[in-house]
């Protein structure tokens, strides 16, 4: 997806200046109006006083007097014009009254007195509501930009929250899919047959589908819980039980009620009495068998959900699937006579040793055993391994006498070794070098360096257990009636 552009500065809501605020009136008049009425006549009344005749101006064309009615006039409107023709009519008459001329009537007299004001009144309303007209309309538009900066800040707002939302949707989108790869992955990490791989992929399924702070996972052995991985525990701090016997609450309810619980709810709250926040029974989907438990002792808060709970229920169904299924082919494992290599088994040959061994100290003859076991396997790929295994494995076979019996000693293609029947220690050294020059010429230049350790040794019979002496008695009578 495509990210939307940011707002310009242009687009961005200016906040309103101490310009553009209603400014300050007394009795409708502006300060500084009456400021400047007070500077202007004050000067022209002590100019005239000082260097005039006392007139006032009289008969001066034009007036000076109309410089502060036109300029208040045109400045801030009507109200201020009038004021300052009142002022000015004011400061021309007042102690100003000439007398009537010779040739003057009354209404002459009259018009050369009122002559001024009334122009100067006149003046301040036409001006002033010239001004005034405008001043409304900037007004207007001034309230049309304030309400077009509000709708573009709107629009603003709007446009950053729904940008928000996309980013979060495209962060989200992008962690599911790698939530799911992630948990591909370590799913895959149980989908193996042997126990113990199955046990170290458990920890990171339970990391990525829960992402809990604490967890633990539990073995049910015999009637008791023993806890196998502690994952986050603080061993000074915390003090959560490391086994549940069959008695305790907890135990009751998850493996032999097999119910999964949630702090959420208060009876499972006191059952599992500060022990953790979920805990759940693992239970094979196919068989039904109860493995173990799972338990989460710590959790962040917005983890804790509805869903959160239903997953935690899919992954114990999942791990005691896993579990129990390494568990059947380790079962079988130890019942078959060779493996996937056409080598005898470990359990298999381990029987078969001590027959071997037995049967020996009865007729008078040796067992012997080598070992080949290579080192450095954890450097090596999944790949290399299964080839250095087939390797050693077909030089075995090739060197075999008719008596020998190759076998894997069961650590996963670590070891592997032949039973030499009838072969005293020092005829099985002789074997061993011949084994030795077969292995190392079998395997792969890839893996031609590697270390490998041979090791002969004689296979000696477990002692014989004593029969109970009451017990050999009787058999004696029987045998003897």
């Amino acid at each position: 997806m495509s990210s939307l552009p940011s707002p310009s500065p242009a687009m961005a809501p200016e906040q309103p200046s101490a310009a553009a605020a209603a400014p300050r009136r007394w009795l409708g008049l502006r300060p500084v109006a009456l400021l400047e009425l007070l500077l202007f006549f004050g000067v022209a009344l002590g100019l005239d006083f000082w260097l005039g005749a006392g007139l006032r101006f009289d008969g001066v064309q034009p007036h000076p007097f109309w410089i502060p009615v036109l300029l208040l006039a045109i400045q801030y409107g009507t109200n201020e014009g009038v004021l300052a023709a009142l002022v000015a009519s004011a400061a021309l008459r007042l102690g100003n009254m000439p007398n009537a001329g010779i040739d003057q009537d009354l209404y002459d007299h009259l018009f050369a007195l009122t002559r001024e004001p009334i122009l100067w009144l006149v003046a301040a309303v036409l001006f002033g509501e010239l001004r005034m007209r405008q001043l409304r309309e900037r007004a207007d538009l001034r309230a049309g930009l304030a309400a077009a900066r509000q709708e573009a800040e709107a629009i603003a707002r709007s446009y950053r929250a729904l940008k928000s939302v996309k980013e979060n949707l495209e962060t989200r989108v992008a962690g599911q899919l790698r939530t799911v790869f992630t948990l591909y992955q370590a799913a895959k990490s149980i989908d193996h047959l042997d126990e113990g791989e199955v046990m170290l992929g458990i920890a990171d399924l339970v990391r990525t589908v829960m992402k809990p702070e604490k967890f633990s996972l539990f073995l049910l052995n015999n009637d008791v819980l023993e806890s196998v991985t502690n994952e986050g525990w603080d061993d000074e701090r915390d003090s959560y039980a490391r086994w549940f016997d069959s008695g305790t609450p907890l135990f009751q309810t998850v493996i032999a009620r097999q119910r999964h619980l949630c702090v959420t709810r208060v009876e499972d709250e006191r059952i599992l009495a500060g022990e953790g926040m979920l805990a759940g029974p693992l239970i094979s989907s196919d068989t039904g068998e109860v493995v173990g438990m799972v338990k989460i002792e710590s959790l962040g808060f917005t983890d804790l959900s509805v869903n959160t709970v239903e997953n935690f229920r899919i992954l114990c169904e999942w791990i005691g699937t896993a579990l129990a299924k390494a568990r059947q082919y380790r079962t079988a494992s130890e019942q078959r006579v060779f493996t996937d290599d056409a080598l005898y088994s470990s359990s298999y040959i381990g029987r078969q040793a001590e027959f071997l061994a037995l049967l020996g100290r009865r007729m008078g003859f040796e067992t012997t055993a080598i070992t080949i076991r290579p080192s450095g396997l954890s450097r090596l790929s999944v790949g290399q391994r299964a080839d250095l295994a087939a390797a050693i494995g077909a030089a075995v076979r090739s060197s075999l006498r008719d008596t020998d019996l190759a076998c894997d000693f069961g650590q996963q293609g670590a070891s592997f070794g032949v039973i030499l029947a009838g072969t005293p220690l020092e005829g099985a050294k002789l074997v061993e070098a011949k084994l030795e020059h077969a292995v190392r010429k079998a395997l792969p230049l890839a893996l031609a360096g590697i270390p490998i350790g041979f090791v002969t040794r004689r296979i000696v019979p477990p002692a014989p257990v004593p029969a109970p002496a009451q017990e050999t008695g009787q058999r004696v009578e029987e045998g003897a009636g």
